[in-house]
C-alpha cells in the first residue's frame, strides 16, 4: 500500500509540475548522497541527486529540519529515496563562520509530508 501512495504521489509530481506559492508544500522527490549538520540552526544540510521538482531531474540542496515527522518508517540517510513536500525558498539552513552564523543556500525546507525509500 506503501508504494502504491508513494507511487501516485511521485506521478503526480510530474504530471503537474511544481510551482511556488508562499508556505505552500511543493512535490519533489529525489537521491539523498550527502548530509552535513546546519551548526547554528536545527536542521541538516542535505544533497539530492537527482532532485525531482518537474520533469527534468536536477541536483539540489534542501535543508531538513529537525522535527518529528508524520511517518514511523522516516530514515533520511544517504543512499534513501525521498519523496514529499519542500517549502521553497525557506533559508533555514545556518552553519558557524569565525565568529557568527551564515546562511548556507538551499532550495527551500522540507516539510514533515515526506518519507522514504525504506
Amino acid at each position: 500500500m506503501k508504494k502504491i501512495i508513494l507511487g501516485t504521489l511521485f506521478f503526480l509530481g510530474f504530471a503537474f509540475p511544481s510551482s511556488t506559492h508562499a508556505a505552500v508544500g511543493v512535490m519533489f522527490g529525489g537521491l539523498d548522497i550527502f548530509e552535513f549538520p546546519c551548526t547554528c540552526s536545527p536542521a541538516m544540510f542535505t544533497v539530492f541527486v537527482p532532485l525531482f521538482l518537474g520533469p527534468i531531474p536536477v541536483a539540489g540542496a534542501l535543508a531538513v529540519p529537525d522535527t518529528p515527522t508524520l511517518f514511523p518508517w522516516y530514515e533520511l540517510f544517504p543512499s534513501a529515496w525521498a519523496l514529499g513536500f519542500y517549502t521553497p525558498g525557506a533559508q533555514s539552513c545556518m552553519i558557524y563562520v569565525g565568529t557568527g552564523c551564515a546562511p548556507l543556500p538551499v532550495i527551500g525546507t522540507m516539510t514533515p509530508f515526506t518519507g522514504t525509500s525504506l
